[in-house]
């Protein structure tokens, strides 16, 4: 049984509270502080089934990373109550222009050609270098068409039953 001598003051825990360290089982403790009622319930390792710590945490996912130095995998949990409204809708692919080397007007030309006028690649490659003065590679068309191809089937279908 541990008496009085057998502890110490440990200094003080991150919020302030007294903390004492047990000299005989180097047992540390802080009877001062209120027991949290909210402790996090973090996802066991799928590898080697070990404990995991919180490595990030970001605005739409959890970075958990394994606690055995020789595994360090790395577990991603994504937050169901944090994802938007909007990215939750059958559209997948880019829906915005941004960080676009071209711009947007250059793009849209390039996809109207392609769906609307039914024109190759290399051959809207060559137009645009023509008509524009731009050079763009039709590998980059072709993954323009890849990325933007939902974007422009979800307008074509909130569109196609307007009336004008």
């Amino acid at each position: 049984m541990h008496n009085k001598d057998s502890f110490y003051r440990y200094g003080k825990d991150r919020d302030g509270y007294q903390k004492y360290l047990c000299r005989k089982c180097n047992h540390q403790f802080a009877p001062d502080r209120p027991m949290s009622k909210k402790v996090p319930k973090y996802p066991r390792c799928p590898v080697c089934g070990k404990a995991t710590f919180l490595h990030h945490d970001y605005e739409y996912y959890s970075n958990y990373r394994c606690c055995d130095k020789k595994c360090n995998h790395s577990v991603f949990v994504p937050k169901p109550n944090n994802i938007l409204p909007a990215s939750m809708s059958k559209l997948v692919g880019k829906n915005d222009f941004k960080r676009m080397r071209y711009p947007v007007h250059i793009i849209v030309t390039a996809l109207s050609m392609f769906y609307l006028g039914k024109n190759s690649f290399r051959n809207i490659a060559l137009i645009l270098r023509v008509a524009h003065n731009v050079k763009v590679s039709h590998t980059t068309i072709s993954n323009w068409c890849k990325k933007f191809a939902p974007f422009f089937n979800n307008l074509f279908g909130t569109y196609a039953n307007v009336r004008f």
